[in-house]
């Protein structure tokens, strides 16, 4: 016999009790006085006899009850077959897939809880003394533990829905190296229960080779496979000025097998709140958008969404930007400086600019600056080569116009290292502007429309470039086909003149074209921060506001403060989400970024691959669990859990129980019916 909860037979101790008041009398007799005591005597004799019967007959009836009482909170039991006799070395095993697929109804309820009671179901029949393993999306060191019953129910109890998406083969791939952790000699006997509603990831094989495992794959089955979801949001330009006209695109898809018409959706940023409809095509991804102004400067947050009566996690889509007042711009002048170029900065109240003679450039010249201007630089030297090199990885943009004779080892060195076309002689011949590259985003609301028979300038002389390695691309091209303006994009905007702005070279100083991509450089150099991220996602935020000393950055909003893993390039915070502690108390929308004040905003979103509800079908789960001891389950509304290998042993302690009150009735019977 063995006993699910031996603690209990402390209680046994009890036992004593009974005892003690049967040696321990203390009646108090009461005297009485006959005239003759013979009869008395005889009859005394007769009444200790059966008195004496009566109590012992009573506290066996109380042993026995307490005996019998203790032993049903014990849960006695006997080992039934020789593999429960040595159940230390038998481990069960589950994986509840809590990503929000599993939000979808079944038929008695959302998918996820309808897995907690099927794997409690388990549970109670597991062997009594079985050990388990409990494993979710959150694959942590905390899910290897080896539980017992109690510790097993208040774990599936406490599983919620985590913002986490894990592929079937990576969560397969872990619990099995769990498992090979714990098992204590290759004679283990492991059951190991997946409820999941196998949704299609990226692989569909398992490593599944013969050994001690009998996979149980259990499918939750939705009833309907239907959803509407907002996909992704974006602004068609980058640029956030008060008052200046945006447009906001939104991405719906509907996966629905019917059409959707005046699907509604509901726009709220800051005080612009707007509800449009759109007619959704079933099985398609559609495209819509909206215009608004922002009226103030600051951090702006809102959220877009779609009305959806099925899956809910991914209706709603998170976002935030900044209106910045003003953009700074520093005018580097080299020895062939053109005057004027401060000046169309200063002619618009956003840029503040400033400039500085090439020859006195420190690195905090550099700092709090969006844009920086190589007006005229014959000569970059190393000092300066670093400084604009860790400017540009700090999110910062550049734009460089040469001098009438570059040193074209020291411009060609940099250019090298921006991937942009390296600099040669230069040429006298073709170099009237050919076309501006109006399909590049750099010219996006830079005109109504494509201009037709455009008066363009012309240039002089050009440098003849050489592309090798380049990642760059043309915003101006020449008769000869040479680029004359170029830039490559990378953690900032690199821009390049392949040509010096001098009189000497043409008047292309004295356009307005000129102009235009003078004010364009610096709309487009405003530092670039991701409208949201996605939780879990590899990706980064970039804080540019100054941390002084160890300030620490705290993300705030939805009740929770947490520090994030923060790294510093160049002079930039960088904010990763992708490697917190509990992912299940992080949820998708608007958070502040707090350092001695308001820093920023952030916009969190849940990853739209769950959105998908495609699955494996029964003969994909074959493939993936070939060449290994499965048994496959499908719980829909006509099916049921089918645990062969798993026997509920027979419960004992209500035939303890019931002895129990069989004792008590005895008791009462004795103290009553024996006289």
């Amino acid at each position: 016999m063995k006993f699910l909860y031996p603690e209990f037979l402390w209680a046994l101790a009890v036992l004593a009790i009974p005892i003690i008041i049967h040696l321990f009398n203390f009646k108090r007799y009461k005297t009485l006085y006959f005239s003759s005591l013979n009869f008395i005597k005889h009859v005394d004799q007769k009444t200790k006899s059966t008195q004496r019967l009566k109590h012992i007959l009573v506290l066996l009836t109380r042993l026995l009850a307490f005996l019998f009482l203790v032993l049903a909170f014990a849960q006695p039991y006997f080992p039934d077959s020789k593999e429960e006799l040595n159940s230390k070395k038998s481990i069960t095993c589950f994986y509840l897939d809590n990503s929000f697929s599993m939000q979808a109804r079944g038929p008695e309820g959302e998918l996820l809880s309808e897995a907690r009671e099927k794997a409690k179901e388990v549970i109670k029949d597991a062997p009594r003394d079985a050990r388990f393993i409990i494993g979710t999306n959150e694959i942590s060191g905390r899910e290897e533990r080896i539980l017992n019953r109690r510790e097993a129910f208040e774990k599936i109890d406490a599983i919620e829905l985590c913002p986490l998406t894990r592929d079937l083969s990576e969560v397969l791939k872990w619990q099995k190296e769990t498992l090979e952790k714990a098992q204590e000699d290759q004679k283990t006997k492991i059951n190991y229960f997946i409820f999941s509603d196998f949704q299609k990831g990226n692989k569909k094989t398992f490593d599944a080779k013969k050994d001690n495992i009998t996979y149980y794959p259990t499918r939750m089955v939705p009833e309907q496979n239907s959803n509407v979801y907002i996909d992704s949001v974006w602004f068609t330009s980058p640029i956030h000025k008060v008052g200046q006209n945006k447009e906001l695109n939104i991405r719906v898809v509907n996966m629905n097998d019917e059409n959707i018409e005046n699907l509604e959706l509901s726009i709220n940023i800051d005080s612009y709140t707007k509800t449009i409809f759109i007619n959704a095509p079933k099985k398609q991804k559609i495209s819509t958008s909206v215009s608004y102004s922002d009226r103030t400067v600051g951090f702006k947050s809102g959220k877009i969404n779609v009305a959806d009566e099925h899956v809910f996690f991914d209706d709603t889509y998170f976002i935030s930007y900044e209106v910045q007042e003003f953009s700074n711009v520093l005018i580097i002048d080299g020895k062939d400086a053109i005057a004027g170029t401060a000046l169309i900065y200063e002619l618009n109240d956003f840029y503040k600019s400033r400039s500085k003679d090439i020859t006195a450039i420190t690195k905090e010249d550099f700092e709090a600056q969006d844009l920086i201007v190589i007006n005229g630089a014959n000569e970059i030297s190393s000092g300066l080569n670093n400084y604009l090199s860790e400017f540009i990885k700090a999110g910062g943009s550049v734009a460089l116009f040469p001098g009438k004779s570059p040193n074209k080892s020291d411009w060609n060195r940099f250019l090298g290292e921006s991937k942009l076309p390296l600099m040669e002689n230069s040429v006298s011949t073709g170099n009237k502007i050919k076309s501006l590259n109006y399909a590049d985003p750099f010219y996006a609301g830079v005109f109504e429309e494509e201009p037709k028979n455009l008066n363009l300038p012309s240039v002089s002389k050009t440098f003849r470039t050489v592309k090798s390695n380049v990642r760059s691309a043309d915003l101006i091209t020449l008769q000869n086909s040479l680029p004359l303006l170029s830039y490559t994009q990378s953690t900032g905007n690199v821009f390049m003149f392949y040509s010096s702005v001098h009189e000497d070279f043409g008047n292309f100083s004295r356009d307005a074209l000129f102009t235009t991509v003078l004010l364009r450089f610096a709309e487009l150099a405003k530092r670039k921060q991701p409208i949201s991220l996605t939780i879990g996602s590899d990706s980064q935020y970039p804080v540019y506001k100054k941390i002084t000393g160890d300030n620490v950055i705290h993300i705030t909003g939805n009740d929770v403060d947490f520090i994030p893993q923060r790294s510093e390039i160049s002079g930039v915070n960088y904010l990763t989400l992708n490697k917190l502690d509990n992912y299940s108390q992080l949820f998708a929308g608007n958070y502040e970024i707090e350092s001695e004040g308001t820093i920023g905003s952030l916009s969190l979103n849940y990853n739209r691959s769950e959105s998908k509800l495609n699955y494996y079908s029964t003969e994909d789960i074959d493939k993936i669990f070939e060449g290994s001891n499965y048994q496959y389950n499908e719980i829909s509304s006509d099916s049921e859990l089918a645990t062969s290998n798993i026997n509920k042993p027979f419960s004992y302690w209500k035939l303890c129980i019931v002895l129990t009150l069989i004792f008590v009735l005895g008791e009462m019977l004795l103290v009553r019916l024996l006289k």
